[in-house]
């Protein structure tokens, strides 16, 4: 919310554009005079924020994407159309690289706003006149429903995360003589669930992979807090919740588990990601691992605050549930629903019972005493549902960061998960909950993750798990039942 507030400095510049909006050109013509943005021109450079930001467009935002892929595209007749033709030719220039000719492999794609706004002429009204292009062709230049973005870097991005993980990892297994998970180290407990499909809310198209039709899947369920490193539960922290369906036919998207009858949805108590990008994803594990998460947020400069990513945190960490059955979770990421849709995750307490025998104080382990409490008096009780995306621009693929609104796209019900009472807390459940692995790419292709967070989970997963279960000399087995002989 605060990054999108209109300062004093972006209204005298929208003010100034309006008063300038006949100097904009909008076509390349003979007579166009000089370029509207200087050579050098870096507007509202004393504050930090650059041309880009003076533009009015976030990096990472569906507008951004949409100049991104107009500029690393269009032709040098299509930029010409939409600004001024010196600008234009220079983003065209560096574009094509040594050789001057596009489609060879000295090409140079701009990867974020920030690469772009340090070209000569590029300023304010050059941005206004890339995105205003871009978007009177969107079915050309923009992302649609659905439809997600490969973003320069991510496979780097991936590999520097899994390195620096993967070193985690090790040398806290020298200390700990157990390799634990790179995050959400500390489990709750797993307990074994029920999944009962319900598509009746759901149309003919959308009823697909495992909400095609009315089915009860056994499962296990972990939950867990989010921290790398095992801590008291009275402590801020997000909180986990993996869910594992079994008996679920077809193959699924890698390759380690193609032919496995499992199916995975991780979701967290929260419904917004604290990180943009791959590289933000890097910066913040590696300054989480180095003691200093704080500093990925705040800057000394107010124009590199993260502040969306800061609320978005600090509204999960200064939530306070005594419960891992009465909090709510949500996905985060998008997932594809079939083809062409795409949804958001989440998994909401049905309305439940004041229990006997509640916990006041504040022990190491309250969430899992308050889990074994619940589960000795009543079954837990969730309402699994689906938020479908509308709007590409408002709900967007690839900045989990924003919050789709419920206001525009309410949660519809799609199936009922069911905790039985159980006793879960003995050392061989433990000991299967701590090897059991979670992905959100172990899923049928028709629920296939979506945007760059849950690409560069992929890699990542996947690596930590392996080498999880090498250290600990673990077999990788997926659960065929809530049998554990």
């Amino acid at each position: 919310m605060f990054d999108r507030a209109l300062t004093t400095r972006h209204l005298a510049a929208l003010a100034c554009a309006m008063m300038c909006a006949a100097c904009q050109p909008t076509t390349s013509q003979p007579d166009e005079g000089p370029p509207p943005d200087g050579d050098g021109d870096s507007f509202l450079e004393q504050s930090g924020e650059g041309k880009a930001d003076a533009a009015f467009i976030e990096e990472m935002s569906w507008e951004a994407l949409c100049v991104l892929r107009f500029v690393n595209t269009a032709p040098l007749e299509e930029l010409d159309e939409a600004i001024h033709s010196t600008p234009a030719a220079n983003i065209h220039e560096l574009r094509v690289g040594a050789d001057g000719q596009l489609g060879t492999g000295d090409d140079v794609l701009f990867d974020s706003l920030e690469e772009l706004d340090d070209v000569s002429n590029v300023g304010f009204f050059t941005f206004r006149g890339l995105s205003s292009f871009a978007r009177e062709n969107k079915e050309t230049y923009c992302l649609g429903l659905g439809e997600e973005q490969l973003l320069p870097g991510e496979v780097a991005a991936s590999e520097r995360i899994v390195e620096r993980a993967s070193r985690e990892v090790i040398e806290k297994a020298k200390v700990n003589g157990l390799a634990r998970r790179d995050a959400h180290a500390k489990a709750h407990g797993c307990v074994k669930a029920f999944v009962e499909v319900d598509p009746s809310k759901l149309t003919s198209a959308e009823r697909v992979g495992v909400f095609a039709e009315p089915k009860t899947y056994p499962a296990w369920i972990r939950f867990s807090n989010g921290s790398f490193v095992v801590r008291p539960d009275n402590e801020g922290d997000i909180r986990g919740m993996a869910i594992k369906l079994m008996d679920v036919p077809g193959k699924k998207i890698t390759e380690k588990h193609r032919d496995e009858e499992t199916v995975d949805f991780l979701l967290i108590n929260g419904p917004s990601m604290f990180v943009r990008t791959p590289q933000d994803y890097v910066e913040l594990a590696e300054k989480t691992f180095d003691g200093n998460p704080v500093t990925f947020f705040l800057s000394l400069n107010p124009a590199d605050i993260k502040w969306r990513e800061l609320w978005n945190l600090l509204e999960v960490v200064n939530k306070e549930p005594r419960n891992p059955l009465q909090a709510r979770y949500w996905s985060t990421t998008p997932y594809k629903l079939g083809d062409t849709a795409a949804v958001k995750y989440s998994a909401k307490p049905c309305v439940g019972e004041d229990l006997e025998g509640w916990l006041d104080s504040d022990p190491p382990d309250l969430m899992r005493d308050a889990l074994s409490v619940h589960l000795t008096q009543i079954d837990g009780c969730f309402d699994f549902m689906i938020q479908q995306q509308l709007d590409p621009a408002e709900m967007p693929i690839e900045d989990a960061t924003i919050e789709w609104s419920e206001d525009e796209s309410p949660f519809i019900p799609v199936a009922r998960i069911i905790v039985p009472m159980q006793e879960f807390d003995t050392p061989a459940q433990d000991e299967f909950c701590e090897h059991l692995s979670f992905n959100p790419w172990h899923t049928l292709p028709e629920h296939q993750p979506l945007g760059n967070i849950n690409r560069a989970r992929r890699m990542i997963y996947d690596m930590i798990s392996t080498l999880r279960h090498d250290l600990n000399d673990a077999p990788m087995d997926e659960p065929t039942s809530h049998d554990l002989d």
